[in-house]
């Protein structure tokens, strides 16, 4: 399983999660590059900044679609 597989994997299972916890966890030193990599195969993630701490948010279409 590649390093963005288990991110996203991580992400659905854990919303809301920063980097450094994130790079604790599955041991991926270039989250953001990680990221960056599952955005530009389609993917929606959101960083939302609470307490001067981005943390990361995977929008699935179901919610989307919700939203309208």
């Amino acid at each position: 399983m590649s390093q963005n597989d288990r991110l996203l994997r991580w992400l659905r299972a854990n919303p809301g999660t920063s980097s450094l916890e994130i790079t604790v966890a599955l041991h991926i030193v270039n989250v953001t590059g990680r990221i960056s990599d599952l955005r530009e195969q389609g993917h929606r993630i959101d960083a939302v900044r609470e307490r001067g701490v981005y943390r990361y948010v995977v929008r699935e279409a179901a919610q989307l679609a919700l939203a309208l």
